[in-house]
């Protein structure tokens, strides 16, 4: 059945509709920001990391949010890090659902501190051995007031997974940014949600319904021994169709 399921997705993969999946998804966000005349690295950067940090709920509320973060800064979010704008967000401000204006600055303060020191993360990790491993964790510790999750704690890192999607992964979705030597989209894990842990775990692929990094780790092995070099084509389909076993 594993290999039927994996001739199956392959078939979906062939057939998918990258521009769609752009419309209706956060990344057109980044893609827009990337697309305006005269913008950086870190620009497109921060972009991302704030995208990924209010990606949860429906995709046309994440997408207004993201939007209208961009707009404060004026779509260019690099220079607002760098000049500590973010400072002048009342604390009590709601950003998006649970992310307050004190949550949020707190993990602007850890990008102001890396940019005052770097051009971008692109530039870093071209300079440094830096696994991907180890820039999953950087991630993880600088959106820690937003509660992005931790592999320590047995968190499925979805919006942290995602965001290394969009920067690793290079295609007409994904933007790769952030691939090395080191950082290679084979490296990647599984963005899991709710939907996808139900999903995979009905098919067989996890052994646990519910989001955890043991169930990321699961379902990415599976992928890996489907796609050794690109295994995060597959999350694609898990996460926009409905695949039934036959």
């Amino acid at each position: 059945m594993i290999y039927t399921l994996k001739n199956e997705m392959e078939r979906m993969w062939n057939q998918f509709d990258h521009k769609a999946f752009i419309s209706n998804d956060p990344i057109q966000i980044v893609h827009r920001l990337r697309n305006l005349s005269g913008r950086t690295t870190a620009d497109i950067e921060v972009c991302a990391i704030w995208t990924a940090m209010v990606s949860w709920g429906q995709y046309s509320h994440i997408i207004y949010c993201a939007e209208k973060l961009m707009d404060v800064c004026g779509w260019e979010p690099g220079k607002y890090i760098k000049f500590g704008d973010f400072y002048d967000i009342p604390d009590e401000c709601n950003i998006y659902r649970t992310l307050t204006g004190k949550i949020f600055k707190e993990v602007c303060h850890q990008l102001r501190y890396f940019y005052s020191k770097h051009d971008s993360i692109q530039e870093y990790l071209k300079k440094h051995p830096i696994s991907l491993d180890d820039l999953l964790l950087t991630l993880c510790n600088w959106c820690e007031p937003a509660r992005l999750g931790s592999p320590y704690r047995n968190s499925a890192c979805k919006r942290i997974n995602m965001l290394l999607r969009w920067m690793v992964r290079k295609d007409e979705i994904d933007l790769g940014v952030w691939q090395t030597d080191l950082i290679k989209p084979k490296k990647l894990y599984a963005i899991m949600d709710t939907h996808v842990a139900q999903q995979a775990q009905r098919m067989g692929l996890i052994s646990y319904p519910k989001e955890s990094w043991k169930a990321v780790m699961e379902l990415t092995h599976v992928y890996r021994q489907w796609d050794a070099e690109d295994p995060l084509k597959y999350d694609f389909i898990l996460m926009t169709k409905k695949l039934e076993i036959k």
